[in-house]
């Protein structure tokens, strides 16, 4: 594993060096936070409407790179090292979660879609996802050979695991999609309000700091929604129709189908679960960003489906269109509509074994 590790953080490194010099609207978003946290500036709602539409927490690691470029410290390097740094505990988390299976490490570590989404376009997903793989160690703990399992009903610390869920929430707030798998595997139901424990706390935290309002905050978490119309199903319906009324509602259906969809799938591993859920989002989400594609990974490496590395290879694929041909359409289209069919088949293939397991 040490081997593995030590492959996992040169390859990052060395991508940080070439891509030292990458700029974009998020990683620009990073400065202009950062300068007026530091500043003391009040960033809810106006500019974190279009620049931070999170909680605050990430935005203290901003203003501290921020700060580091007094001393000709590039700041940007600085956040990208620190995300980086929680994908290599992703990494470790990865090999405890497989049953310290080295090839499943090892194919996270090369995994181009997550080295992409962290050293290029600096996107810090890894850090809530840091907490959410924590979360699903410590709640698949077998309380006799603190040994980790997938079958989260042997025990483990139900406590510990939803507190370090909601770290997760604070940090982004996309974890919150999987909250009722959880709630599922909870005895003591009341247990899941813990959840919320961080994500109000590092909002109070923040408005006696910079004397924001509570409500100020959480409408700028509501109004974030991803870009409609972009991907897959939610491009069906952009041709439809433009009209807001009807994106919200298709919206809101989505997030309805997609609560009943997290009662009704069943599996001994919640990993499978959250897998399929995940899968489920991908397919019929109308609302999507690029670095989406990073929530998925670790989940889609240790559950090994069918044809899963040829998801992978096409979701890099569509990253690189993206990334590397901007201004080229027909490139993007082509590659991210595969992707999403091999989503659609991996949902089906794998709820169907799900049914005969």
């Amino acid at each position: 594993m040490k081997k593995i590790f030590l492959l996992a953080l040169i390859i990052r490194l060395i991508c940080l060096y070439v891509f030292r010099n990458v700029n974009n609207y998020d990683l620009q978003s990073y400065l202009r936070v950062g300068e007026l946290t530091l500043n003391k500036v009040n960033i809810y709602p106006d500019v974190a409407n279009l620049h931070h539409p999170y909680l605050p927490f990430f935005l203290y690691l901003e203003a501290f790179a921020f700060y580091l470029k007094k001393f000709t410290i590039n700041p940007i390097i600085v956040v990208k090292s620190i995300i980086v740094i929680f994908d290599l505990g992703n990494l470790y988390l990865v090999y405890l979660l497989s049953k310290k299976n080295l090839k499943t490490a090892f194919l996270y570590a090369i995994n181009p879609v997550t080295i992409l989404i962290t050293t290029f376009h600096g996107q810090f997903d890894a850090i809530p996802l840091f907490f959410l793989l924590w979360s699903l160690y410590l709640i698949s703990l077998s309380r006799h050979s603190r040994i980790p399992s997938c079958h989260p009903r042997e025990g483990g610390d139900p406590v510990l695991s939803i507190l370090t869920f909601s770290a997760a929430v604070m940090i982004k707030t996309w974890p919150v999609l999987l909250i009722l798998l959880f709630l599922k595997r909870l005895k003591n139901k009341k247990l899941i309000f813990l959840s919320l424990i961080f994500p109000i706390l590092s909002i109070i935290i923040y408005v006696l700091l910079f004397n924001s309002s509570f409500i100020s905050i959480l409408k700028t978490i509501g109004s974030y929604q991803g870009l409609y119309g972009i991907w897959g199903a939610g491009k069906i319906f952009s041709f439809i129709t433009k009209r807001i009324l009807f994106q919200k509602l298709i919206i809101f259906l989505f997030l309805f189908c997609l609560i009943f969809y997290s009662i009704l799938i069943k599996s001994k591993s919640i990993i499978k679960e959250i897998f399929l859920l995940l899968l489920f989002f991908f397919c019929f989400s109308p609302n999507f960003s690029i670095q989406y594609f990073a929530w998925i990974i670790p989940f889609l490496i240790i559950a090994k489906p069918k044809k899963y590395l040829l998801l992978i290879l096409f979701i890099t694929l569509t990253l690189i269109s993206y990334y590397a041909t901007p201004n080229l359409i027909i490139i993007q289209e082509i590659t991210q509509f595969i992707t999403w069919i091999l989503f659609i088949y991996s949902l089906k293939v794998n709820e169907l074994t799900e049914v005969r397991d």
